[in-house]
This record gives C-alpha cells, sequence and structure tokens, in this order.
C-alpha cells in the first residue's frame, strides 16, 4: 500500500501562470495490433507466488491497433484543459508544491475522472490495461526514474530519459498511470480480444511505476490497485485513442 500525502487543492496558474500560455501540442504514437502475453512468470519464478505478485497469470490475447500518447500528460496540457473549461483543477503537495508543479512534469494530484475527463477533452479515452502492456512493450523498456525518497523526490520533466522501441517515454517509472480498468482476477480464457478487465470494482489498475518506487515494481506485468477518487503525488496518466475502430458501449 502507497500512503497518500496531504494535500492543498491550489488552481496551477496561481502557482505558475506561465503555464496557461503555450497551446496543447498532442503527440500520437501508433501502436499496432496483434498479439500479446500478458502477465508474466516473475512471481513463481522470482518471489514463491508471493500474495503481491500472485495476480500476474500469463495468458494470451489479441489487440487491435490503437494510439497512444508520446509522453505522460503535462501540467501545462492539464492547465489548458482546465482553461477551457472541462477538467477540474488538480491539487498539490501541501508543503512543496513548486516540486511537483513545473510545466513540464506529469500532472498529478488527479483522480481517475479527472484523468478520464482530460482524456476526452483530448479526444480519447485512458488505456485499458491490455493497450498499456502493448504499449509498454517488453523488447527496449526505455530509461526510468526511480527510487527516490518518498518525502523528498518529485517527478522528472517528462521525456527526460530514453523512449522504449516504440517511442513511447515514461512507460516505467517517472509516475505510475491510470488506467481505464478496474482491478480483479484476469480472466483466462481463449482468444480474448480487445479485453477490458471486469464490469465493475472498488479500485482501479495502475501500471508502471513511479520516481518513488523501487525497482521490482518497474516491470510491464506490475499490477497496482489505487481508489479512483483519491489523488496521489506518485500517479498520473496518459491516453489512448483507436484507429479506425469503432469503440464499444
Amino acid at each position: 500500500m502507497f500512503k497518500a500525502i496531504g494535500i492543498l487543492s491550489v488552481v496551477l496558474c496561481l502557482i505558475n501562470p506561465a503555464i496557461a500560455q503555450e497551446s496543447p501540442n498532442f503527440d500520437w504514437e501508433n501502436i499496432p495490433g496483434g498479439e500479446l502475453i500478458m502477465g508474466d512468470s516473475y512471481c513463481t519464478d522470482e518471489q514463491g507466488n508471493s500474495d503481491w505478485c500472485a495476480d500476474e497469470v500469463p495468458h494470451k490475447v489479441k489487440m487491435d491497433g490503437f494510439s497512444i500518447l508520446r509522453s505522460e500528460v503535462t501540467n501545462q496540457l492539464y492547465y489548458r484543459c482546465f482553461k477551457d473549461g472541462f477538467c477540474e483543477p488538480n491539487e498539490l503537495h501541501d508543503s512543496r508544491p513548486r516540486d511537483f508543479s513545473k510545466k513540464e512534469q506529469p500532472v498529478v494530484f488527479v483522480s481517475w475522472k479527472q484523468a478520464d475527463s482530460f482524456c476526452k477533452w483530448a479526444g480519447g479515452r485512458l488505456p485499458t490495461e491490455a493497450e498499456w502492456e502493448k504499449a509498454a512493450n517488453r523488447e527496449d523498456l526505455g530509461g526510468a526514474v526511480f527510487g527516490k525518497k518518498y518525502d523528498a523526490g518529485a517527478p522528472n520533466r517528462v521525456e527526460s530519459v530514453q523512449p522504449n522501441s516504440k517511442g513511447l517515454y515514461d512507460m516505467l517509472g517517472n509516475v505510475y498511470e491510470w488506467t481505464q480498468d478496474w482491478y480483479g482476477p484476469y480472466e483466462i480464457t481463449e482468444s480474448q480480444l480487445n479485453p477490458k478487465g471486469p464490469e465493475t470494482g472498488k479500485e482501479k489498475v495502475i501500471k508502471g511505476g513511479a520516481w518513488n518506487s523501487p525497482a521490482h515494481y518497474l516491470r510491464v506485468s506490475d499490477r497496482v490497485a489505487r481508489n479512483p477518487e483519491y489523488r496521489y503525488s506518485d500517479l498520473g496518466f496518459r491516453c489512448v485513442k483507436l484507429n479506425n475502430r469503432k469503440e464499444d458501449s
């Protein structure tokens, strides 16, 4: 479990007015469709099937193509959504707001609903857990920001490390990322296409590890559950949009 830092509601423009002066710029990367093995054998091979990782049962799914933001959504972009009247203001660290409010840092202290609203404003939605794993790519994971002290660290600016081989930055480390899916056991069936996880739940799946994570959390298959109504200093998001595929209702 992660301890949430105390937070104070502050509109971003009061911390950094310069954020409002730039227009939004969405950089999407295309992720081709194909097969994906979700989960892996790390828990059984390395951890004696410990409770914290026993939910990573490997299974095959099929995916249609989609596009995903190259970087995690920044304070700069989120403020533009707020300025346009579509997004609620996020919240900031109560004692070190400037450490988390630089315009090129990933936006944090956003609930799942706030992240979902931004993605709709951007013309997409939050990724499913399967889409996130497909984009994260196991061949070349890219650089990662992790291992900082929780009471002193903060996210780096986006794109401060090398991208993965699909051109995506910070898929591992910097901040965890909200997904669309409710947390629950995988559905282990044959011929799954574009799986979306359970229909209901109490917590959402987050992926990727963060600036304060130890190294063993920086794995594509690692699954963490968080309350969608809470806001955290180590949790942000990025968005996806579909490639000529009608979204299921």
